[in-house]
């Protein structure tokens, strides 16, 4: 049978590597392809100049989701049986063997793994194998959720197996990883985020891809903002007097992270860069400079702050605090660098677009009074922007 594993560029390129070396030790039997999936992501390169010719490398343009980056791999590099391995986990020898010999009768359709010698449950299951035609297509859904989805719909058509010896071990579990900071100490990096709704499901989508994409000691500072509405500027300023890092990110609660992203924007810091920020990828990438991720030293903070403990003006409560701090860095001779290497997706003013009317005439009237602000400082004329 034609055999090819998928594995996602995800996590570190350094527990990625470790996958790849368990998977090069696998049995020679059954034969087997390896497909590498990578969604657009950074700090990989160097693993992809080593990859040797048995590798196949499925290259994305853009990130997309988790499913339809493995239904684009699924396309691209076709086999009779699809094994897919989460998380970069690491396989035992047998595994592969193990994991695909049930699918040798007619009602099993799919397998899963074990992990660490125990029976997991299916939907837990860091590596699942299907025969190709018991699937018609990927479904669409949250990667936390797809290997549920996966098994729910190969359940409907016949038999999902628990395969006994076809053993993972999390890729965490002893290969190199995010650096965890001995308890108490100063993280590295400070990542501030105001929020409308500390209990909303963007903020806990934003929390998870800070977690699973930062490598580095951080810590994250949650400002919940809502009542009374504070506006932006002064949740930020108060998250930033309260970070520890030597490093600062302000990021909207709307902001998916992608893997990669810190890497590329701590190089510009240690490189000069006043305040750096990285490339929005979405439906209509935007280029200039806005509040929603930035990231800045905080020897940077204390110089271009407009008052002690207010690195944003106050008296732009909602709106254009991102433009006047971009006028004041480029009256200083440092401008915001926009660094391209490092990516990350935005959900494009849910914030601002509340369905709260009456929090959304606050806003509105805020905005009006900010642009006077902005103007009467500066003597420029504000255009509005998309926060």
């Amino acid at each position: 049978m034609d055999v090819a594993i998928y594995v996602s560029a995800t996590g570190t390129a350094a527990a990625l590597e470790q996958c790849l070396v368990c998977l090069g030790e696998l049995d020679e039997h059954p034969a087997h392809r390896v497909v590498i999936v990578d969604n657009a992501t950074t700090g990989f390169e160097a693993l992809f100049a080593r990859l040797g010719g048995d590798i196949e490398l499925v290259r994305l343009a853009n990130p997309v989701s988790e499913a339809v980056a493995l239904a684009t791999a699924l396309h691209t590099a076709p086999a009779e049986v699809v094994v897919y391995l989460r998380d970069a986990a690491r396989v035992a020898p047998g595994w592969l063997g193990a994991l695909v010999a049930p699918l040798a009768t007619a009602e099993c359709v799919a397998t899963t793994s074990i992990t660490g010698g125990q029976h997991t449950h299916p939907v837990q299951a860091l590596a699942l194998a299907w025969k190709a035609t018991a699937l018609d297509g990927v479904p669409d859904i949250p990667a936390d959720h797809l290997v549920a989805a996966l098994v729910a719909n190969l359940g409907s058509v016949g038999r999902v197996a628990a395969a006994d010896g076809a053993l993972v071990v999390p890729a965490l579990a002893g290969v190199a990883g995010p650096e965890i900071a001995p308890y108490g100490s100063v993280p590295l990096l400070s990542v501030v985020i105001p929020t409308l709704d500390a209990a909303s499901p963007r903020l806990r989508d934003c929390v998870a891809a800070i977690h699973a994409n930062t490598g580095v000691p951080h810590e994250i500072v949650i400002v919940d903002n809502f009542a009374p509405p504070q506006g932006f500027s002064a949740p930020v300023n108060t998250g930033l007097r309260g970070a520890r890092g030597d490093y600062l990110v302000v990021c909207n609660d709307d902001v998916e992270v992608l893997p990669g992203w810190w890497p590329p924007l701590q190089e510009a810091l240690d490189d000069g860069a006043t305040v750096a920020y990285p490339r929005t990828v979405d439906t209509a990438e935007h280029e200039g400079f806005s509040a929603w991720c930035f990231a800045l030293t905080r020897e940077s903070m204390a110089e271009h702050s407009v008052a002690p403990g207010a690195f944003f003006d106050p008296d732009m409560v909602v709106w254009f605090q991102d433009s006047d701090l971009m006028v004041r860095l480029q009256r200083a001779g440092s401008p915001p660098r926009r660094v391209a290497e490092s990516r990350i997706r935005h959900g494009r003013s849910l914030s601002v677009n509340t369905p709260d009317p009456r929090l959304r005439e606050w806003i509105v009237e805020q905005i009006e009074r900010d642009r006077c602000s902005f103007e009467a400082k500066t003597g420029l004329i504000a255009v509005e922007g998309t926060a």
